[in-house]
C-alpha cells in the first residue's frame, strides 16, 4: 500500500473524529502569531493545548532493530531514492525514507566491534515536513525506546515507551510525564540520495524491507514527496502553537543550531538559524557564516538537494569555503586556505587536509512552519 493510499484511508477515518478533541486557539486561515502569554506551559515554550495524541487513531508503529543488508544486495532501492545516512563507530548505515516514514522512528544499534562496539541510536523522521533527526536515546545512562505519539507544531511528536513521556522531534525535549525536563542530544545524519550515500560510504549497510510492516512501505519507483506543499489533514494546522510569516510556511530550509558548539553567543545562549534552500541554490552550494561565536559553513548539493552545516574551525585555523564545477558539471567544495577538497559531510577528500573531519553542527532539513513554531527566536540567513 502506498503512502498516498494509506494517507487517504487515514484522512477518511479522521474526518469522523469530533473536532472538539483537538483543542486549539489557532485560526486555520490566519497568518498572525498566536498570543501565548496566558497559556499554561508544562515546560518553557511548550503549550500542551496544541499537542495531539494520535496513537489510537493512527496505525504507525516504531521499529526496533532494523534488518540490514550490504549495498550490493539492495536491489529494492534506486539511486534516486532518499535515505537517512549515519555513521557510528566505523559502521555506516542508510534508512530509506520510503520505509521509515511508516515507523517515524527506528530504535536501532550500530557500530563495529573493532571500533568500540554497537551503540543505541534513534533515527526519527517526519515525512510531512521532511525532517530526519538522529538522537542519542540515552537518559541517565539507560537507553530508552521511542514510539509514535501524534503531532505538535505540525511535526510528528514521539514518546518514550515505558512512561509515555512525550518527546518533541524537532527539539529532543521530553515535555510531559516522569521524564519531563530531559533532553536527547541530536547527532550527525545526512538526508541524501541512495546513490550519493553509496559514493560517500561504499561499505554501507542499508535497512531492508522485511517484517510485517513492509507491506506499508512505498513501492520502488513511486515518486516520493520531499515535504508537502500543504497540510494533508486539519489537525496539522490545529497543532501549530504559533505561525511566522517571515517566510512562506512550506519553504524548505536547513535548520541549524550551535547547541553543541563551544562558541555560542557572548551570553552563552544557544542560537538557531534557518537557511532557505532557495538561497543555498543561489549561493552556488557554499555559504560561509557565523552563528554567535561559531564560525560555520553550509554545504549544499543541488543534484540531490542535500545540505549539511559544519564548523569552519579546524586545527586552530578558520577555513573559508567555495565551490567550483568538476569535470561532470557538479559543484565541488574547496577551502581557500589549503585548496583541500571536502565532502558534503565535511571530510577532507584530496589535498593537505585529506582525512581530516570538520565538526558537524546540529542541523536537519525541514520546512519553515515547524521550525519557526518550535524556535520563534530563529534568525534567517540573509535577512536582518
Amino acid at each position: 500500500m502506498s503512502r498516498l493510499t494509506t494517507s487517504a484511508i487515514i484522512i477518511v477515518s479522521l474526518l469522523a473524529i469530533p473536532i472538539l478533541q483537538i483543542k486549539s486557539a489557532a485560526n486555520p486561515t490566519s497568518g498572525n502569531t498566536i498570543n501565548m502569554q496566558n497559556s499554561e506551559s508544562t515546560t518553557p515554550d511548550f503549550d500542551p493545548k496544541f499537542l495531539w495524541d494520535g496513537r489510537k487513531m493512527m496505525p504507525f508503529r516504531a521499529l526496533d532493530i532494523a534488518r540490514v543488508v550490504p549495498a550490493s544486495e539492495a536491489s529494492f532501492l534506486d539511486d534516486s531514492d532518499y535515505v537517512l545516512g549515519i555513521t557510528v563507530n566505523g559502521e555506516s548505515r542508510a534508512y530509506p525514507t520510503r520505509f521509515i516514514w511508516w515507523h517515524h522512528v527506528v530504535n536501532d544499534k550500530i557500530g563495529r566491534a573493532d571500533s568500540g562496539g554497537s551503540v543505541p541510536v534513534a533515527v526519527t523522521y517526519c515525512s510531512v515536513c521532511n525532517t530526519g533527526i538522529r538522537y542519542d536515546p540515552v537518559i541517565n545512562g539507560k537507553p530508552i525506546k521511542i514510539d509514535f505519539y501524534g503531532l505538535y507544531n505540525g511535526i510528528v511528536a514521539l514518546c518514550e515507551r515505558e512512561t509515555s513521556s512525550v518527546l518533541l522531534q524537532s527539539t529532543g525535549d521530553l515535555v510531559t510525564g516522569t521524564l519531563k525536563g530531559s533532553k536527547l542530544k541530536a547527532q550527525p545524519l545526512l538526508d541524501t540520495t541512495w546513490g550519493k550515500w553509496k559514493k560517500l560510504h561504499p561499505d554501507t549497510l542499508v535497512m531492508a524491507p522485511y517484517g510485517p510492516d513492509a507491506k506499508h512501505y512505498n513501492p520502488k519507483g513511486e515518486p516520493e514527496p520531499r515535504g508537502y506543499d500543504k497540510f494533508p489533514m486539519p489537525m496539522f494546522q490545529r497543532s501549530l502553537s504559533r505561525t511566522d510569516t517571515r517566510l512562506p510556511a512550506f519553504d524548505k530550509i536547513l535548520a541549524v543550531s550551535n547547541a553543541d558548539q563551544s562558541g555560542k553567543s557572548s551570553s552563552g545562549a544557544v542560537l538557531v538559524r534557518a537557511y532557505p534552500i532557495k538561497d543555498l541554490q543561489k549561493a552556488g552550494g557554499v555559504v560561509n557564516d557565523q552563528l554567535g561565536n561559531s564560525k560555520l559553513a553550509v554545504f549544499f548539493d543541488e543534484t540531490t538537494m542535500s545540505a549539511a552545516a559544519v564548523n569552519r574551525q579546524i586545527d586552530n585555523r578558520i577555513l573559508t569555503f567555495y565551490s567550483k564545477k568538476d569535470h561532470a558539471g557538479n559543484n565541488t567544495i574547496y577551502d581557500k586556505e589549503t585548496q583541500t577538497q571536502w565532502s558534503i559531510e565535511g571530510v577532507g577528500e584530496e589535498g593537505p587536509l585529506a582525512g581530516k573531519s570538520l565538526t558537524r553542527m546540529e542541523n536537519h532539513l525541514s520546512q519553515w512552519y515547524g521550525w519557526a513554531a518550535s524556535f520563534p527566536s530563529t534568525t534567517i540567513y540573509g535577512r536582518s
